[in-house]
């Protein structure tokens, strides 16, 4: 009997292209800039701009699944070249015609870039766990480089990354980490896939270690006690060095990525007082263009400039928010991150995985202050690692002659709850 394929068994070579750009070539690109041109401020939408444009192309010019639109590949090259020339003559015209609308569209980054995962995988198909933990290894051998790099060049533990964000770099190498987790049986007698190399998963956990980020640190803890592999001593040992590490970061130096944490702290306890003040507003969220009515106290201007880049004067705006769900709440209401966190359950539960219940413990944990899918190296990482980890993997059809019993011998005894995913105190 023929099985049902799932999107694991539709891929191309590309299907690996958006973490090759997001675990290598933007920390790259980022080290390029700050030795050429530490002044410029590029756009961190540009690379995947850049992506979803040849994806357009690559889809027009080799469909998927053989369909061919009908057309020989000289009529798609000339769409192709179609399409370019009406973004540039006309791409200006587009963003003025849209120009009041941009900060709603803004606030609907996350959207846009889950969007761009599904279409994605519907063009090129799903990248594998192999791929997270290769590109992750990679990534964590930057962030461990990079921090003795720094370490030598400034003869101190450096807070501020060459390669990135140290928030941002952490969280993709969470995302690797959980797709290294040990594998589980699942519901009908699927298994997760046991992909990847010890070597690979060594460099994930030793990078998230050299990225010295508390929210990163905290999720790894979590993840990795909860439903890392080895024995228990190993897993606590592991998560007491990452909380260890937490603990040393507060004797680093002052820099200004501190002053983006107290901001941080700062903007919880505002956003709290704006909500007792107006409890409607916790439910409607605050008008989108406009800056905030926060109140800044004495001494929070030299925080605030070092922070954002921008004076006390003009406002706090939205994108200045640092954190995620707090953002969230802020633009659209507490039913936003409510509807996202239960229709996140809901999948989980349909489909429990070790890799989508990491995924989702660090997703909480890295959203209290940092953009998460704000940022876009981050949302589509997350996007595709939450589509594998939600997707049934390919069931290998059994080709040898069993009795008329086989198919119920066949069916594994369910797993004992607390010892499947060892949820007892460590």
């Amino acid at each position: 009997m023929a099985h049902k394929q799932g999107i694991l068994d539709k891929t191309s070579k590309l299907a690996a292209t958006p973490l090759a750009v997001a675990y290598v070539a933007v920390p790259l690109l980022v080290v390029l800039v700050n030795f050429t041109n530490p002044s410029s401020e590029a756009s961190p939408m540009l690379p995947w701009l850049l992506l979803a444009g040849l994806g357009v192309i690559g889809a027009i010019l080799h469909p998927t699944q053989g369909k061919t639109f009908g057309k020989p590949l000289l009529y798609r090259v000339a769409l192709s070249l179609l399409l370019i020339m009406t973004l540039v003559l006309y791409g200006p015209g587009i963003a003025k015609t849209i120009e009041p609308g941009l900060p709603y569209l803004v606030e609907s980054t996350p959207l846009i870039l889950l969007l761009f995962c599904g279409l994605w995988i519907g063009t090129f198909g799903m990248p594998d766990r192999t791929d997270f933990q290769r590109y992750g290894a990679l990534l964590g051998a930057l962030c461990t480089i990079d921090l003795v790099a720094e370490a030598v060049v400034y003869q101190a533990v450096p807070t501020i990354r060459w390669i990135g964000n140290a928030d941002i770099l952490a969280g993709l190498l969470l995302v690797s980490l959980c797709a290294s987790l040990k594998p589980g049986a699942n519901d009908g007698g699927v298994h997760e896939p046991d992909q990847g190399r010890p070597l690979w998963r060594l460099l994930i956990m030793i990078g998230i270690l050299a990225c010295l980020s508390r929210t990163g640190l905290f999720a790894a803890a979590w993840v990795f006690g909860c439903f890392g592999r080895g024995r228990k001593r190993v897993r606590l040992a592991y998560s007491m060095l990452c909380l260890g590490l937490i603990a040393f970061t507060f004797f680093l130096p002052t820099t200004a990525s501190d002053s983006i944490r107290y901001i941080d702290y700062w903007l919880w306890l505002e956003s709290a007082r704006l909500f007792a003040e107006n409890p409607m507003l916790l439910f409607s969220g605050f008008p989108v263009p406009i800056a905030l009515p926060v109140a800044f106290p004495v001494g929070m201007s030299p925080i605030w400039e070092a922070a954002t880049g921008t004076p006390t004067m003009m406002g706090a705006y939205l994108p200045q928010i640092p954190s995620f769900w707090l953002r969230l709440v802020l633009a659209w209401g507490i039913g936003a991150p409510l509807a996202f966190m239960i229709t996140l359950f809901i999948l989980l539960f349909r489909h429990l995985t070790r890799m989508g219940a990491g995924l989702v413990a660090a997703l909480f944990a890295l959203g209290m202050n940092t953009p998460l899918l704000f940022d876009p190296s981050m949302a589509v990482i997350l996007g595709l690692g939450f589509v594998l980890a939600l997707s049934d993997p390919p069931r290998k059809p059994n080709i040898k002659i069993q009795s008329p019993n086989a198919k119920e011998d066949a069916i594994p005894p369910a797993p004992d709850p607390v010892e499947e995913w060892d949820l007892r105190p460590l």
